[in-house]
């Protein structure tokens, strides 16, 4: 009887025969089409490459399941033109959704940036609600962990937090400037109904962050993390190993995990 490995072989040479039929066709009768076929092709192999950074093993869930057993809920979502390094128009439908369906007060994010994502979350508040989010300090780039991203690192030091916020929400929304490795989480301990975690993506920074939000997160409190992908497999291996259950949001870069309620 074959193994699991033998049939995933067998399938794996069964579609490299007819990937390669189809090149060839295409070849002859619209080469343009290569470079997009290749393309694709070449993006999903890297996502799979490394086993450790590979998201398919965490389970998917839609945006729809993130009502619960409500038949809809009305969510606000705010559209950015200037949109780099932030979340999507679909995750900022699933994050305002979650916010509603659940009825969050108090939310806290780790990693504010320009404050797309903080909109998001200050929109959705329930009534009284209050948005904490966390980043450095203007003009002090210093953090106590690691952070080998280049990239990141330039982040670090861009000023502009959370400017994109409109000034009718800013009453909603208050800024903690600090390294989230320095923030001590005691003040809010079992407080928080949403915590988002999108700060620097090292595996020091995704766990710090994600242990001091699961620490601050009520009994039946949601966490929500932002780039579960294999570009950020620091995120992935985290994710992978947490001793709760995570899903993936169909469509998305997020994951969350519910706290369990309290026996």
């Amino acid at each position: 009887m074959a193994t699991n490995r033998q049939k995933s072989v067998s399938y794996a040479c069964r579609k490299l025969v007819a990937l390669t039929c189809n090149l060839l066709r295409i070849s002859r009768a619209n080469p343009s089409g290569l470079r997009h076929v290749l393309g694709v092709a070449l993006s999903g192999s890297s996502d799979v490459i490394d086993a450790d950074a590979d998201v398919r093993s965490l389970p998917e869930i839609t945006v729809a399941a993130l009502l619960g057993d409500q038949p809809s809920v009305r969510a606000v979502v705010e559209v950015f033109n200037d949109g780099g390094a932030a979340i999507s128009g679909l995750e900022c439908v699933a994050l305002s959704a979650l916010m509603v369906a659940n009825r969050c007060r108090r939310v806290f994010e780790f990693g504010t940036y320009k404050g797309i994502s903080t909109t998001q979350l200050a929109l959705n508040l329930a009534p009284g609600g209050t948005v904490f989010t966390i980043d450095l300090p203007e003009g002090d780039s210093r953090y106590r962990l690691d952070i080998s991203s280049p990239a990141e690192q330039r982040l670090t030091k861009e000023a502009g937090k959370g400017r994109l916020v409109p000034e009718d929400l800013l009453a909603r929304v208050t800024f903690l400037r600090m390294d989230s490795a320095e923030f001590d989480p005691a003040p809010f301990l079992e407080s928080i109904d949403l915590a988002f975690v999108d700060g620097a993506h090292s595996y020091d920074y995704v766990k710090n962050d994600s242990l001091k939000a699961w620490q601050m997160l009520r009994p039946g409190g949601w966490i929500v993390w932002h780039d579960c992908n294999p570009r950020h497999g620091d995120v992935v291996r985290f994710l992978k190993n947490f001793p709760c259950p995570v899903n993936r949001v169909a469509g998305t870069d997020l994951a969350l995990s519910r706290k369990p309620e309290s026996k």
